[in-house]
C-alpha cells in the first residue's frame, strides 16, 4: 500500500510529464507542508527522549542516594540484596556457620554519670564510628549497636570461607584494639576526663541468620549459640583485651599469636570451655602506632593515617636533635660540677 509521500511523488511526476507548472507548485507546497510536520514530529520525539533520559537521570540519582541512606541502617550487603530483584526474599533466613564479634564499654553505667550529654555524645559518635569503619573494612555485617555494646558477625551475606572469616573477625578487633589507643589519645586532647576500655570477645559456631521481624518490620540479624557464646566471653574478657572461643583459635593459631586463659563454664553450657587471648598478629598490623608519653613528652606516629610523611620526619628530625644537644650539655654541666 503507497503512503502518503509515495503518492505526492506519483502526482508530481504526472505533472511534470504534462508541464502543469500550478500542478507543480501545489505539489510542492504539499511536499513542504509534509516536511514541516515530520519535522516537529521529530522535534517532539526528541523533547520527549530528552525528557526520558532527565527523568532516568534523576530517577537513578534518587536510588543511590536512597542506596546510602539504607545502608546507614542495614548492612550494605543486605541493601544491595535487597535493590536486587532476583534476590527480593524477604523472608530468607539460612543456618551459616558465623564468626561472631561482641564488644562492650567498661564501666560505661558510670561513665554515663560522669560525663555531660555532649561529651558522651561525642565519645560515641567516634567510638561507632570507628567501630563501622573497620567492621566494612575487614568485611564484616555490622548487626546492631545494643546500648555501649557492638555486634558484628562473618559469614553472611557473604563469607570468604570459615578461615578467612574467623581470621578477619579477629584482625578487625586487634584494629579495633589499636585504633582505640588513638581515640584515647583525641579525647585526651579534648578534655574528657574518662578513658575508654573495651573487652571483645569472638565466637565461631552455627547460628540462623536472615530476616526476622513482623511484616511490616524486619531486622537482618543472626540468632543462636554462637551469638550467645560470643557476648559470655565479652563478659569474661579483661579491659583492652580480645577472648576467643576453642572453634576460632583452631581457624586463626596459625596467624595470630595467642595464649591461653582459664577454663569455664559458658551460662547455659555444662562443659568448661578452653578460652585464649590474641595477643598480636604475626603479619603486619594493618595499623601501625608508635607510642610512648612521660614528663615532658608525648610521641604518637599513626602510619596508617599519616599522610604527609616528610614533614613528621622533619618534626621527628628536629625534636631528636633537640634532645641530643640537651642531654649533651646536661652531660657536661654534670661533669663541670663533679670537677668542682
Amino acid at each position: 500500500m503507497a503512503t502518503r509521500t509515495e503518492k505526492i511523488v506519483d502526482t508530481l511526476r504526472t505533472h511534470i510529464d504534462n508541464s502543469d507548472h500550478e500542478g507543480l507548485v501545489t505539489i510542492a507546497e504539499a511536499l513542504i507542508a509534509q516536511y514541516e510536520r515530520q519535522v516537529r514530529q521529530i522535534n517532539r520525539m526528541v523533547k520527549l527522549s530528552d525528557a526520558t533520559a532527565e527523568n532516568l537521570m534523576a530517577t537513578n540519582q534518587r536510588l543511590s542516594a536512597l542506596t546510602e541512606n539504607l545502608s546507614r541502617f542495614v548492612p550494605k550487603t543486605v541493601v544491595d540484596r535487597l535493590m536486587d530483584p532476583q534476590e527480593r526474599q524477604i523472608g530468607y533466613r539460612d543456618r551459616r556457620e558465623l564468626t561472631v564479634f561482641f564488644s562492650d564499654i567498661v564501666g560505661f553505667t558510670a561513665m554515663t554519670e560522669q560525663l555531660e550529654p555532649e561529651q558522651l555524645s561525642t565519645l560515641l559518635g567516634d567510638y561507632f564510628s570507628e567501630m563501622g569503619r573497620l567492621c566494612e573494612k575487614w568485611g564484616g555485617t555490622l548487626d546492631q549497636f545494643i546500648g555501649d555494646a557492638v555486634v558484628i558477625f562473618f559469614g553472611a551475606p557473604e563469607s570468604r570461607g570459615s578461615e578467612a572469616d574467623a581470621r578477619n573477625g579477629v584482625g578487625m578487633a586487634l584494629e579495633m584494639q589499636e585504633r582505640l589507643e588513638v581515640l584515647r589519645v583525641k579525647w585526651n586532647d579534648m578534655g574528657l576526663p574518662t578513658p575508654l576500655h573495651v573487652r571483645m570477645g569472638i565466637a565461631t559456631g552455627y547460628a540462623t541468620v536472615g530476616n526476622f521481624g513482623s511484616d511490616r518490620r524486619m531486622h537482618y540479624t543472626a540468632i543462636g549459640n554462637a551469638v550467645n557464646e560470643a557476648s559470655r566471653i565479652q563478659a569474661l574478657c579483661t579491659p583492652d583485651n580480645v577472648y576467643i572461643c576453642p572453634i576460632t583459635y583452631l581457624r586463626v593459631r596459625d596467624f595470630y599469636s595467642t595464649s591461653a586463659r582459664e577454663n569455664v563454664i559458658l551460662r547455659g553450657q555444662q562443659q568448661p570451655v578452653q578460652l585464649y587471648q590474641v595477643n598480636s598478629t604475626q603479619r603486619q598490623s594493618a595499623s601501625d602506632l608508635v607510642m610512648g608519653n612521660g614528663d615532658g613528652y608525648r610521641i604518637f606516629v599513626d602510619f596508617d593515617i599519616l599522610s604527609d610523611k616528610e614533614v613528621a620526619l622533619s618534626l621527628l628530625k628536629r625534636a631528636v636533635r633537640q634532645l641530643e644537644n640537651s642531654t649533651g650539655q646536661a652531660l657536661n654541666e654534670t661533669k663541670t660540677s663533679q670537677n668542682l
